[in-house]
C-alpha cells in the first residue's frame, strides 16, 4: 500500500479499525478461540496468574480480567501463557498437568443466577455464603467427572444439580453431609497430588451479580475468598479468583487467613509498550492493516527475541498468538503511531508527542493506564475522521482532533459504564455536577459543597459513603479523582467530560457539524 492513502483506501483502512477495536470488550470479541488468540496479548502479570499459590488476580474495569479468564479456558492460550513465561525464565505448571473449570460465570446456565445468589445473601453471614460455594464447586467437579455421583449420597447429588435453584435447600444438604464432602474432596486431591496435576477453578463476572445491591454482594464474594481460605487442605485443587480492586479491598480485610490469600496475588497492571500492544497486536494480525503499517514495521523476528532498540514496530510470529509485538519501551511504538496519527497533538510540538498524549490522557486517579479505554479512543477517533476527513491530504489515517474529540467520548462512555455496571449511584453524582462549571485542578470545598448537596435519603441507589467527605476520598480510593500536592482536586481525561467538569487549555477539539437548516 503507498505511503499516501486515496479516498476509498482511507475509508476502508477506517472502517477495519472501527470493526477490530469494537469498544475493547471480550464480550464482543470472536467466539471463535483462534480468532480471540490473535487478539489476545500475553503481559507480564499474567504469568504470575499461573502459579498455583496466587488465588486472587486484582483488575480495573477495561484491565483484560475477562481476556485473560477467557483465554485460560483455552488450550492453546494456556499453552501460550506458559511458553512465553519460559523463554522469560519465569516458573509455569506444566500445561498439560492442569486442568481450568469455570467456578462461576453469571451468563453460564449451570450456575444459578446472581440476583438469585444475592438474593439467597440478604440477611445472611460469609460464613453461610461459605456453604453455598462448596455446593457450587462440587456441582462443577461433578459435571466435569473429577468426582463420581457414587461416591455421594443422592439426596446431597440431587441437590448439588437441581436447576430449579433451591439454594436453602443445597445449604442444607452440605451441612448435613460435610464429612462426606471433605472425604471425597480430599481423595481427589491426593489423586491429583499423585499424579502432579493441578485443577484451578476461576471465578469471574462476580460484580454482575447484582447492581447497586452492595450488601448482598459484599456478603456473597467474602463467603467465596472465606471458602478457599479456609480450604487450605486441598494442596491441587486451587482456586482463580478475579476480583475488581474496589472489591477486593471491602472483602480481604477480615482475618489473618483472608490476608496470607491476599498477600499473594496478581494484579493486571499494564505498562505503556503493553498498553499499545493491544492495539497494534489487533492491526499487525489484520492483512490490511499489516500492508499499511509495513513503513513503520522493522522486520519479522522469531522467539525468543532479545531486547532491541528501535523506533520501528518489531514483532515475532507465533502459531496461535499470531504476530506478536516484540516492543520494550514506549519509543518502539513511535514510527506506528506516527505513521497513523502523526507525530505531535497540534502543528508543532507545543502540545506534545502523540506518542505520549494518548497514555497520559487516559490514566486513572493512580496513574494507570488499561488496554480498553484505548480501543474505545481509537474507535471513536475513526467516527470522527470518517466524518470530518481532516486527515485526508496527509499521510496519516487520523487527525489529531479526531483523537481529541473521542477523548471526550471515552470519557463519557468510561462514566456511563460504571453507572450501568457497577456503581448506579454515580448517576447522582454526575448530574449534582452538571452546570456548575468546575474547573480541575480545583479547591476541595467546592467540590465538598456540591457533594453536600446530594439528598440520598430519596435515592434508589446510595453508595457506601454518603458524606461528603467520606464520599470524596471513596472517589479517591476508586482512582476517579485524585488530591494534588497542595490538597486541591484533580481529575483525569479518563473521567473529566463524564462527569461534567472541565480543565483549561489543551488540544484543539474537532468542528462541530454544521446545523440543519
Amino acid at each position: 500500500m503507498s505511503r499516501r492513502l486515496n479516498d476509498q483506501q482511507r475509508q476502508v483502512l477506517l472502517q477495519s479499525l472501527i470493526d477490530l477495536c469494537h469498544k475493547g470488550q471480550a464480550e464482543s470479541e470472536s467466539e471463535d478461540p483462534e480468532t480471540f488468540l490473535k487478539t489476545f496479548v500475553p503481559i507480564r502479570a499474567h504469568f504470575r496468574v499461573l502459579d498455583p499459590d496466587v488465588r486472587l488476580i486484582i483488575g480495573d474495569k477495561g484491565s483484560g480480567k475477562t481476556h485473560l479468564f477467557r483465554a485460560l479456558q483455552n488450550d492453546k492460550g494456556r499453552s501460550a501463557i506458559v511458553e512465553l513465561a519460559r523463554q522469560k525464565n519465569l516458573s509455569a505448571p506444566d500445561v498439560r498437568r492442569t486442568k481450568w473449570l469455570v467456578g462461576y460465570d453469571d451468563a453460564e446456565k449451570t450456575f444459578p443466577p446472581g440476583e438469585i445468589v444475592t438474593h439467597f445473601a440478604d440477611g445472611k453471614k460469609p460464613s453461610d455464603l461459605r456453604m453455598l460455594w462448596l455446593g457450587l464447586l462440587l456441582r462443577v467437579l461433578i459435571e466435569n467427572e473429577l468426582i463420581r455421583e457414587s461416591a455421594l449420597p443422592n439426596s446431597l447429588v440431587r441437590a448439588i444439580l437441581c436447576k430449579k435453584w433451591d439454594l436453602n435447600a443445597l445449604v442444607q444438604q452440605i451441612e448435613e453431609n460435610l464429612a462426606t464432602i471433605y472425604a471425597a474432596l480430599d481423595s481427589l486431591d491426593e489423586n491429583l497430588r499423585e499424579r502432579s496435576d493441578f485443577v484451578f477453578v476461576s471465578y469471574d463476572y462476580l460484580d454482575r451479580m447484582t447492581t447497586g445491591e452492595w450488601e448482598s454482594l459484599r456478603i456473597v464474594l467474602e463467603g467465596l475468598v472465606h471458602f478457599w481460605a479456609y480450604m487450605r487442605r486441598l494442596r491441587h485443587i486451587r482456586p482463580k479468583i478475579f476480583l475488581r480492586r474496589d472489591l477486593y479491598r471491602e472483602v480481604t480485610q477480615s482475618g489473618p487467613d483472608i490476608a496470607k490469600i491476599a498477600s499473594n496475588r496478581a494484579e493486571l497492571i499494564w505498562s505503556v509498550p503493553e498498553f499499545y500492544g493491544v492495539l497494534f497486536k489487533r492491526l499487525l494480525n489484520n492483512d490490511l492493516f499489516y500492508d499499511y503499517l509495513k513503513p513503520a514495521v522493522s522486520k519479522q523476528m522469531k522467539l525468543p527475541l532479545a531486547t532491541i532498540k528501535s523506533d520501528k514496530l518489531v514483532f515475532s510470529s507465533h502459531a496461535d498468538l499470531g504476530r506478536l509485538p516484540q516492543v520494550s519501551d514506549e519509543e518502539g511504538y513511535k514510527a506506528a503511531v506516527v505513521r497513523m496519527f502523526g507525530e505531535y497533538m497540534g502543528k508543532d510540538p507545543r502540545r506534545g508527542r502523540t506518542l505520549t498524549w494518548m497514555p497520559n490522557h487516559l490514566k486513572d486517579g493512580f496513574a494507570r493506564i488499561y488496554p480498553r479505554p484505548l480501543l474505545l479512543l481509537i474507535e471513536e477517533a475513526a467516527e470522527f475522521e470518517i466524518r470530518d476527513r481532516r486527515a485526508q491530504n496527509s499521510r496519516n489515517l487520523i487527525h489529531y482532533t479526531a483523537l481529541r474529540g473521542a477523548l471526550d467520548k471515552v470519557s463519557e462512555y468510561r462514566v456511563n459504564e460504571l453507572a450501568e455496571e457497577e456503581f448506579p449511584w454515580i448517576r447522582t453524582v454526575r448530574e449534582s455536577f452538571k452546570g456548575r462549571g468546575l474547573l480541575v485542578p480545583g479547591d476541595r470545598k467546592r467540590f465538598l459543597g456540591v457533594l453536600q448537596g446530594i439528598k440520598w435519603s430519596g435515592e434508589r441507589n446510595v453508595p457506601p459513603e454518603t458524606r461528603p467527605g467520606n464520599l470524596l476520598n471513596y472517589f479517591v480510593d476508586l482512582g476517579i479523582f485524585s488530591y494534588r500536592s497542595d490538597n486541591r482536586i484533580d481529575v483525569g481525561d479518563l473521567y473529566l467530560e463524564g462527569f461534567h467538569l472541565k480543565r483549561k487549555g489543551g488540544v484543539a477539539r474537532p468542528r462541530r457539524p454544521a446545523a440543519v437548516r
